[in-house]
């Protein structure tokens, strides 16, 4: 096929995005769906307003969290505006999977719910023989994923980004999206694969992992540890070349109920990181009930005077602003903060709260901060206690809880289908250049 005459297959790529999308492209150039398509990576706004100008027929992926949908929206209202009827847009990502509705009354044409590894390709093959519907369509990707066989090397971009090693959660906290999905873990043997990947480029210098609890990689219950797997993951690591081994921070975060002397040996032991995320969420063992977070105030602050007692700095994070927060919530809570940071020298990481669609909390609305709280907090940052992000979450959490309001009054009419869809049977990443820009072909 002549490449003028095929599709564009556009990707919106973001910052929010920059981990999903490679194992996206990476699954097309296995399944070699990439042939039918002109790929085209639209890392700015003038990218994809040229494909749409262009008039060339395509599809628009988009992957989002929740969190982006203030920036996401106006940018799909304009697509919306401004395309012809052969520009499709389908959304995907954790907000899409939570919330599908809201994603087709915001403008996109399909809303894909789940797994890109189990649908995404029998999908893009419908498209390709014209047998998508023509109406709103959410396409729900059903089955267990098979996380070994899932990769983030391909040729269209040339970044190597953390390798996913843990799927889902123990824990079902109910202001997280992770929540809820059960936990599934990568082999070594997979993480061996990938690596010797990474080698084969000289890219195996610097190398970190997507894991919502470090310390429980391959455990198989919420309590019980697998030391012996994380030790044989960063030991093989370091073995074999890696000079920056970081774990145990982003993306890679620690739970205080999973700290141990022994776990905490690991990190200085192996790794390059000089300081540990640890999870804490509130100072108010009230709260981290209501939150079914599944450990106390107590196991935050060991896992502080560990991390400490070791020479790492503790990364502690904390959300204020939690519906059914008290002001006596608060008040232990910027107690702890102090506390942590006086005696353990912890840098406090303040998010305020923010309403994740598919949470149980997704419909609730934060708590606000009364005067005190906000002094002490912006005093805290002055001392270099905390962060400030908690400002800007403030005017985040406001605008999303206003655009789900505004959204829920749409009227809607849509379909569903189901996939089932199996990786393609080998990891490979086939030689070769990716495609030329679309700008260079519609120019040409």
């Amino acid at each position: 096929m002549n490449s003028r005459n095929r599709p564009v297959l556009l990707f919106r790529l973001q910052p929010a995005n920059r981990f999903s999308f490679p194992v996206v492209l990476n699954l097309l150039e296995r399944s070699g769906l990439d042939r039918f398509f002109r790929i085209v990576l639209a890392q700015d706004i003038a990218t994809l307003q040229h494909f749409v100008r262009s008039q060339a027929p395509g599809m628009v992926l988009y992957s989002f969290m929740t969190p982006h949908l203030p920036e996401l929206l106006p940018e799909v209202e304009w697509v919306r505006s401004q395309r012809v009827r052969q520009q499709l847009l389908m959304a995907g990502g954790p907000h899409t999977s939570g919330d599908p509705l809201s994603v087709l009354k915001a403008g996109f044409d399909y809303a894909f719910v789940g797994a890109a590894e189990n649908g995404l390709v029998p999908l893009l093959q419908d498209y390709l023989q014209g047998k998508l519907p023509e109406e709103k369509t959410v396409f729900y990707a059903s089955g267990p994923v098979r996380l070994d066989d899932s990769f983030p090397l391909n040729r269209y971009l040339k970044t190597f980004p953390p390798l996913e090693i843990t799927r889902g959660c123990h824990w079902n906290c109910r202001f997280c999206q992770t929540a809820g999905v059960k936990a599934q873990h990568r082999s070594l043997d997979s993480i061996k694969q990938y690596y010797r990947e990474l080698k084969k480029r000289n890219y195996h210098r610097r190398i970190s992992f997507i894991c919502p609890s470090a310390f429980e990689y391959a455990s198989t219950t919420p309590r019980q540890l697998n030391p012996a797997a994380v030790e044989e993951l960063l030991s093989y690591c370091k073995a074999e070349g890696t000079i920056f081994l970081e774990y145990g921070i982003f993306p890679s975060e620690a739970r205080p109920n999973s700290f141990s002397e022994d776990m905490v040996d690991l990190v200085v032991r192996y790794c390059s990181n000089k300081k540990l995320t640890i999870g804490a969420q509130t100072g108010s063992d009230r709260l981290l009930r209501r939150m079914r977070r599944g450990h106390t105030v107590v196991q935050v602050e060991r896992a502080c005077e560990i991390t400490a007692r070791k020479g790492l700095r503790p990364l502690v994070d904390i959300i204020v602003g939690l519906p059914e927060e008290t002001p006596d919530d608060r008040h232990e809570t910027l107690r702890f903060i102090k506390r942590l940071a006086v005696k353990y020298r912890a840098r406090n990481q303040i998010h305020y709260f923010l309403p994740l669609s598919g949470t149980p909390l997704q419909q609730a609305e934060p708590s606000r901060l009364d005067y005190r709280t906000i002094d002490t907090l912006r005093k805290f940052q002055q001392d270099g206690i905390c962060t400030g992000w908690w400002e800007e979450g403030i005017v985040r959490s406001r605008r999303i809880v206003e655009i789900r309001k505004r959204l829920q009054d749409r009227p809607l009419q849509y379909r569903t289908v189901s996939f089932r869809g199996d990786l393609p049977p080998s990891f490979r990443v086939q030689p070769g250049t990716a495609s030329p820009s679309l700008r260079a072909e519609v120019e040409s």
